[in-house]
């Protein structure tokens, strides 16, 4: 075989299995890339699900600071008598026409009382609506002012609803101390809306109950929480579904309100719903398959799953520019060890050339001369 046979035959089989070796190389290093890049989009959004969780707790725990507070205000819980006070006396009196101008004239007194500081509170504190209740389910003041007011919750046309039902509760739960929260739900008084309430009872100072303190809770606090897109890169998105599978809050990605309207009957949804937490690629509610963080917040006696979410095509597309990157330190090193390997052989190669004439053997022992 010529010399020049043995270089093209040396020079195949060199590149061809450096070539194989570090495409083996590269595929190893571009898998544990892959799933490298993917744990770390999942780690992320599963700590951006729990931070929306842990702020969502923080949220709740100060409306119920809030609410624990008013309810034990000692101006308020007078007003509150004063009104059951003005209701009994017009009872007594019949009801005639003389006692319930003299009614209303009293209640008009002592909600214009209350009223200046349950309004600035409302207005200050973001609530929608601040109820005083009577023990038999009477709407006695609102801020608000909606179809609501001066009706019964245990018999009137809003009994089936969220207010109807804290106020129930909070009553039950009046030696408790307990704050309880109903869940959204369309609430009739405020144009079908979605809504929210909480209430705790109000006890005066001889342990007597004087009725239920509710409010209206505002959807654009929670909004503003699940909104929040730092970190979320282009199409990440966090929102909260409910046990009926319907959003709670609004989606990122729609210009019109989804809280109620929205279906997510989706695999990480539903093991949120059940308490699992993780992590999972899905379909989401557009039917657009994403990376999918779950977890669930309990708030008083409902559940809410909590999700953090980004498309799968934005992150192949980061994953993508990785392993282009692996692809070219794999060229890089090829096109190295190839040349190394070809100076080594050069090298070979004239050393060889140098030192492979026929040996010198006609040379004289100086030993044989017998000098």
């Amino acid at each position: 075989m010529t010399l020049k046979r043995k270089s093209l035959r040396f020079w195949l089989v060199s590149g061809t299995a450096f070539a194989l070796l570090f495409m083996a190389i590269g595929l190893v290093a571009n898998h544990f890339t892959i799933q490298s890049r993917i744990g770390h989009f999942a780690d992320r959004f599963q700590l951006l699900s729990v931070l929306r969780k842990e702020a969502l707790e923080q949220y709740f725990e100060t409306l119920r600071a809030e609410i624990t507070f008013w309810s034990l205000d000692d101006d308020l819980l007078n007003r509150q008598a004063e009104l059951l006070g003005a209701q009994e006396a017009f009872r007594k009196a019949g009801g005639d026409d003389s006692a319930r101008v003299d009614y209303e004239f009293a209640m008009s007194a002592i909600q214009a009382r209350l009223h200046v500081l349950a309004s600035l509170f409302v207005a200050k504190r973001g609530y929608y609506d601040f109820f005083l209740i009577t023990p038999e389910g009477d709407v006695i003041y609102t801020v608000e002012k909606e179809s609501d007011y001066q009706t019964n919750l245990l018999s009137g046309p809003w009994r089936d609803t969220g207010l109807a039902g804290v106020y129930r509760r909070a009553l039950e739960s009046a030696g408790e101390n307990r704050v309880v929260f109903s869940d959204f739900e369309a609430y009739g008084p405020s144009e079908g809306a979605p809504a929210m309430f909480m209430a705790r009872a109000m006890v005066g100072p001889e342990g007597r109950v004087l009725g239920v303190l509710a409010m209206q809770l505002p959807t654009n606090r929670i909004r503003d929480i699940m909104q929040f897109t730092a970190g979320m890169g282009e199409s990440g998105e966090t929102y909260l579904v409910g046990e009926d599978l319907l959003m709670r809050s609004d989606s990122r990605f729609r210009e019109e309100s989804t809280i109620l309207q929205v279906k997510v009957d989706t695999e990480s949804v539903r093991r949120a719903l059940s308490g699992e937490s993780g992590t999972l690629f899905t379909p989401d509610y557009r039917g657009v398959p994403v990376l999918s963080a779950f977890s669930d917040l309990t708030v008083d006696d409902f559940r809410w799953a909590v999700m953090a979410e980004i498309d799968r095509d934005e992150v192949l597309r980061t994953i993508s520019g990785n392993r282009n990157q692996i692809a070219g330190v794999m060229l890089f090193l090829y096109a190295i060890t190839l040349w190394t390997l070809w100076y080594i052989r050069e090298g070979d190669w004239a050393t060889g050339d140098t030192l492979s004439g026929p040996a010198d053997t006609d040379h004289t022992d100086i030993g044989d001369t017998g000098i």
